[in-house]
Parts: structure tokens; C-alpha cells; sequence
């Protein structure tokens, strides 16, 4: 079908001293990467937070239409498969940071969303929200000239009034999803991160159950209290996404994606997708490259 495949994007600062933190513009990324950059589907291995100032277009995140105006606030997480819309009808700031940015405590507080979290919000959706003026610090932040040895001071004014800014935005949610409640138990943690490392080959909730010596009742408890789902749902939904973003945009076969995410055959994953989704495969990837 001549589908290109998704292109992996790495976090390269442009210096030594911007460190695990970029501040930028819309402009500046467009001269940085040229005008070829920003054509492909693309996952990225950091997360990018854009702010519109001024324009309109549209921005993909794993099947997700976003119509981007002024006010409005784009997250796209590490890992996500996101696709630039009319880049150069937009602009406005950018932030670039990589997974270990934030520490650990803000890190377990804003890692109570599903599998796919929110990444839009609207001009409106932050109106009377201290999400403008976090976003102001950080901008301001990120401009200040460097002063020689005081690097490690400005990276951690930096990494705050990120954390800050992140954080606002998660409270601020409309969309009725979880609001952060609190550090997670360490095993609910441990959970998330092995169903990031393991979805292709763990399938059931007693397999992680066994690995991290806990029941599965006790996952399905703290996966619901957490996201509103049950482990298995989590589990589900995960293997679901990178089935799609497989069938959408690699060429691979129905027969090699289903051995990726560790079905036996492609039977089995045609019956598992066609029951979750009420398509199959094939239907499916009709469906998303006619879009």
C-alpha cells in the first residue's frame, strides 16, 4: 500500500546546556528541522507540550483529531503516534522534555490516566485556570539568559515550573476522567510499568499478578480507583492502541502484526480485535487510511 512507516523522533537538545528541557517556538522547530520534518507520522521518545498563540490547524495523537486555535494547549506524551497537521499555519511556544524530567513524586501523581490521556485543551477549557500564567513562567523561564555556573539553578527553575504548569493542566481536565489523587501505591506503579514493557506477551491480569506477587483482585481494585478501569481493561486497551497504530500505519501483515503482540495466530487476534472493536483487521485498516 506504499504506507510509510512510523518514524521514531529522538529528544537531540540543540546544545550541551539546554539540558533535559527545551523551551522553543513553533518557528524555531520549523527552522530547526526544515520543511521536510514534519510531514511523517511520528513517535516520539519525549513528551512535547504546545501552546497556540496564533492560527488554526489540525494535530492527529493516536486517532485523535485536534482542531488547535488560539489558547489552546496540545500534549503529546512519549510513545504517542502523533501527526503535524499545517505546522506553519500555527504559531506559538513549545516545550520539549524528556521522560526523566519531572521528579518522581510529581511523575506517580500525574500517572493515573488511562492508556490514552487526554492531550487537547481548548482556549476555553483553561479560561479561569492558572494554566496561562504557569505557562508564562515557564516561557519567561526558559528565556532568561544563561549565567555562567548557575546552569544546575536554572534547570531546576526549569523542571518546577514545568511540574507546575503539567500538573494545572491535569486538574483542569473536563472530560471527566480521574483527577490525581494522591502518590499511587508502589505497586500500582510497578503495574503501569510492566504493562508498558510486557503488553506484547502478558495478556491476562494473573500474569502480572505473578510477577509482582499480588492478586489480581488487588490490580483490578487499585486499576479502577486509579483510571475507572479494571487491569484488564488497562491490559486491553493498551494491546488495542498499538494494534492500531500498527494496522494504520505499517504495512506489516495481519499475520505479523497478531505474532508482535504475542497472539498465537491471526485468528485468534482477528477474533480479539473484532471483539473489542466490532471490526476486523482488515476493516479497520481500510477504515483509518481512508480517513
Amino acid at each position: 500500500m506504499g504506507q510509510q512507516p512510523i518514524r521514531r523522533v529522538r529528544f537531540i537538545p540543540p546544545s550541551t546546556s539546554t539540558g533535559d528541557i527545551e523551551v522553543n517556538t513553533l518557528k524555531g522547530i520549523r527552522d530547526r528541522g526544515g520543511p521536510h520534518e514534519f510531514l511523517t507520522t511520528q513517535r516520539l521518545d519525549f513528551d512535547l507540550l504546545v501552546h497556540v498563540e496564533q492560527g488554526s490547524a489540525r494535530h492527529i495523537v493516536d486517532f485523535n483529531d485536534h482542531a488547535l486555535g488560539p489558547g489552546d494547549v496540545l500534549w503529546v506524551r512519549a510513545g504517542q503516534v502523533h501527526h503535524w497537521g499545517a505546522i506553519e499555519a500555527l504559531e506559538g511556544n513549545v516545550a520539549m522534555f524528556g521522560p526523566h524530567t519531572l521528579d518522581e513524586r510529581t511523575s506517580d501523581l500525574l500517572r493515573s490516566y488511562p492508556t490514552s490521556p487526554r492531550s487537547h485543551w481548548s482556549a476555553t477549557d483553561l479560561a479561569n485556570t492558572p494554566v496561562p500564567q504557569a505557562l508564562g513562567l515557564l516561557v519567561a523561564t526558559g528565556a532568561e539568559p544563561r549565567q555562567a555556573g548557575r546552569d544546575a539553578l536554572h534547570q531546576a527553575a526549569l523542571s518546577h515550573s514545568l511540574a507546575a504548569l503539567l500538573v494545572h493542566l491535569s486538574l483542569s481536565r473536563t472530560d471527566g476522567g480521574p483527577h490525581p489523587q494522591g502518590a499511587k501505591p508502589e505497586v500500582y506503579i510497578w503495574f503501569r510499568d510492566h504493562l508498558e514493557e510486557h503488553y506484547r506477551r502478558w495478556h491476562k491480569v494473573g500474569d502480572y499478578a505473578d510477577r509482582l506477587g499480588y492478586s489480581a483482585r488487588t490490580l483490578n481494585r487499585l486499576a479502577r480507583r486509579h483510571t475507572g478501569m479494571s487491569a484488564k481493561e488497562l491490559i486491553d486497551e493498551r494491546i488495542l492502541l498499538e494494534a492500531k497504530r500498527q494496522l494504520s500505519h505499517v504495512d506489516a501483515s495481519i499475520a505479523d502484526i497478531a505474532e508482535d503482540l504475542g497472539f498465537d495466530d491471526a485468528s485468534n487476534f482477528s477474533s480479539y480485535f473484532r471483539r473489542q472493536t466490532q471490526l476486523t483487521p482488515g476493516a479497520f485498516r481500510t477504515q483509518s487510511r481512508l480517513a
